[in-house]
């Protein structure tokens, strides 16, 4: 149904930017998008993105600014802040909309999809309009639902082939339950903190590694303060287009559809450029000195997280939603 809506907003998208340059009287809409990433990285890119198709769509009536890096705080005040509509956009990982409805940890079930192509599909259907609709109660709108890469693990001690190599590992993971717990199930010491903090957390040794994707770990420079990166692409990670609920309603139906069509334009576009990026952020990383294992057999890895599985569906995360993402796979 969401994939329908987007076709007929793609179709009437242009028939609305040339209305809304027409209409010079009406007001100039200025706003924030804040992320927490590097500049110049893949966040930071889909969030220009945004902001460049939005500014072309509506004739130039959407004003956005970009703030990288943290500018507007670190990413649970820059939520909280969307939430209350003191900002009106923003980028993030997935992994803290489980803060807010719990069923969102859903997406960070441990060897859950395949791949991204079929988490898209997923999330495109009934299992993403569920979610959608729940987080909206929070005051959080999703816009889109993009690619941001495959979690491994990192850490400067030594490769980590099997579960038992994660024994007495300190490693950082986000403020989601459902990840923490995936660290814990395969022997490691799980610890949230903020993702500013990682570098500085690693340099002095407060933990021993941390997990992210490949396409995160690179832009942070992460490498320059870890020595083994192990291919376990153990959670596939999204990155979330987000905006204001209350800004979101407070638009005309014609700049709504501005804003879904600047989001889907975005979205499509930083999915295909994400999908050739991780390769040459891997190569990169193997030239600067980082050693890189691809563990043979993944079999135990899943075995042992199959307890997450067990632990959270049916309570945290609805049986209901996790059974119809199964009959998709």
């Amino acid at each position: 149904m969401k994939k329908i809506l987007i076709v007929m907003v793609l179709i009437t998208v242009t028939l609305c930017g040339l209305f809304a340059q027409g209409q010079t009287e009406q007001k100039v809409i200025e706003y924030k998008l804040p992320h927490t990433a590097a500049v110049g990285g893949h966040f930071d890119m889909i969030a220009n993105k945004f902001v460049e198709s939005l500014t072309e769509l509506s004739g130039g009536r959407f004003k956005g600014t970009v703030y990288p890096a943290e500018q507007l705080g670190k990413e649970s005040q820059v939520i909280q802040n969307v939430q209350n509509g003191v900002i009106e956009f923003t980028i993030i990982g997935h992994d803290p909309l489980a803060q807010f409805v719990s069923d969102s940890a859903l997406l960070s079930l441990p060897f859950l999809f395949a791949n991204h192509e079929q988490a898209f599909k997923i999330l495109e259907g009934e299992v993403g309009d569920e979610l959608e609709k729940k987080l909206a109660t929070k005051n959080l709108h999703i816009l889109g639902w993009s690619n941001n890469g495959a979690r491994v693990y990192t850490n400067d001690t030594r490769p980590l082939e099997t579960p038992a190599d994660f024994k007495g590992l300190k490693f950082r993971s986000p403020e989601n339950p459902v990840n923490l717990a995936v660290t814990s199930s395969l022997g490691g010491i799980p610890s949230a903190i903020a993702y500013g903090e990682v570098y500085t957390a690693l340099q002095q040794k407060t933990i021993d590694g941390q997990e992210n994707a490949v396409i995160n770990i690179y832009p942070s420079k992460l490498q320059e303060v870890q020595k083994y990166m192990s291919m376990t692409n153990h959670i596939l990670s999204f990155v979330v287009i987000v905006a204001s609920e209350n800004f979101y309603n407070s638009l005309s139906a014609a700049d709504k559809q501005l804003v879904e069509a600047a989001a889907k334009k975005a979205q499509d576009w930083h999915r295909n450029y994400v999908a050739t990026l991780t390769q040459d952020l891997i190569d990169k990383m193997v030239a600067g000195g980082m050693k890189v294992n691809y563990p043979k057999n993944m079999q135990p890895f899943k075995d042992a997280t199959k307890v997450v599985h067990a632990n959270y569906v049916g309570k945290t995360i609805s049986q209901d939603l996790y059974d119809k993402v199964l009959k998709q796979l």
